[in-house]
């Protein structure tokens, strides 16, 4: 499902979490007047057009759109949605006006297959209705949204086989990044001390299963399990007297005891990954990125753009320092989360 509607159904759900939570408490709350619905309420239909009766008294759907509207305003209010609703409808203005003038088009055919294809997702015809409904929603804005998300792919498409990443530009950004780029494909077994760990050691030098004797002997619980695989992993990703060991071995090479604030570990190395073809997926994907980000602040400062905040400009370069400080953040989650789970036990 595209960005915009998932963010309409949990803005949506958002609104009645608090509502579901408080009913799921009162149905297990034993001790609470649970409402009964009759066998005789069970056979009354509701009106095609009411949400509820009470009292003999419809609440109509309009009503209940009415509400609607006031609780996604409010909830935007609340979020200070405005101005990223803005800055999303002056790109939406501005890749639609470039298709335009580059003659890329959005197949209908394929838009149309798109949206049955979430109709399908939903449950049918009928539960689809039965959702644009209770969200307030209407079948042409559905669409709309849906050809919203093609038109951004079909423009991505276009510009990434307009403006192609060559092997050239791979080996120069492996060149300049080369440190935060190369990635080890490692496994480890986590033990307290240094007796214990030399006796795996041993164990291992005499031709036991690495990962059977992880299972066995490693205090890592979050993957133990798993033969004590940490996957791929960057060298800021764990901590130093880890990380240093681990990216100076060779491929199918297990360690000696390493000692770390978490205990000893021993490391088999299962693969590499530094070198630009072997990254070659991963820096395309940055240069890619890159490219069509300054190619839309481009399309922005070129187009006049005026808010109720004045003639707007955008800094690339600021835009950049912004994005990799949120990547820093990330990484230092990434980075805490992956250190702590060496430490579980």
């Amino acid at each position: 499902m595209n960005k915009k509607i998932i963010a309409l159904v949990l803005a949506t759900s958002f609104l009645f979490s608090a509502c579901a939570n408080d009913n799921a408490k009162d149905k297990n709350d034993k001790g609470s007047n649970e409402t009964q619905t009759s066998e005789s309420a069970k056979k009354e239909d509701l009106p095609k057009d009411a949400v509820a009766v009470v009292g003999g008294e419809k609440i109509s759907k309009e009503s209940y759109k009415d509400e609607m509207s006031f609780y996604s305003a409010m909830l935007a209010s609340q979020q200070q949605l405005k101005p990223s609703i803005v800055q999303m409808l002056i790109q939406d203005k501005l890749i639609a006006d470039d298709m335009k003038k580059n003659d890329v088009k959005v197949d209908d055919k394929e838009l149309n297959d798109k949206f049955l294809q979430y109709i399908q997702q939903f449950g049918g015809q009928e539960k689809f209705d039965k959702m644009l409904e209770d969200y307030n929603m209407s079948s042409d804005k559905f669409k709309e949204t849906i050809k919203k998300d093609q038109i951004y792919q079909k423009h991505r498409e276009w510009f990434e086989k307009k403006n192609p990443v060559s092997d050239k530009d791979i080996k120069k950004y492996y060149d300049e990044h080369k440190d935060t780029l190369s990635q080890v494909k490692a496994s480890h077994i986590l033990v307290e001390d240094e007796n214990t760990a030399k006796e795996v050691k041993k164990k291992l030098d005499d031709g036991e299963d690495f990962a059977k004797l992880a299972k066995e002997y490693s205090k890592d619980t979050a993957n133990s399990a798993k033969g004590g695989d940490l996957g791929y992993f960057t060298k800021d990703k764990m901590v130093k007297e880890f990380a240093d060991k681990a990216f100076a071995m060779k491929k199918g090479e297990i360690s000696d005891p390493v000692k770390t604030s978490y205990g000893y570990h021993i490391i088999k190395v299962e693969d590499k990954k530094d070198n630009p073809d072997a990254l070659k997926e991963e820096i395309s994907k940055a240069l890619n990125d890159k490219k069509y980000a300054d190619y839309l602040t481009d399309l922005f400062n070129k187009a006049n753009v005026v808010t109720e905040d004045g003639p707007q400009k955008k800094d690339a370069k600021k835009d950049a320092k912004t994005s990799d400080l949120n990547k820093d953040e990330k990484n230092t989650e990434s980075s805490n989360t992956k250190e702590n789970n060496n430490s579980n036990n």
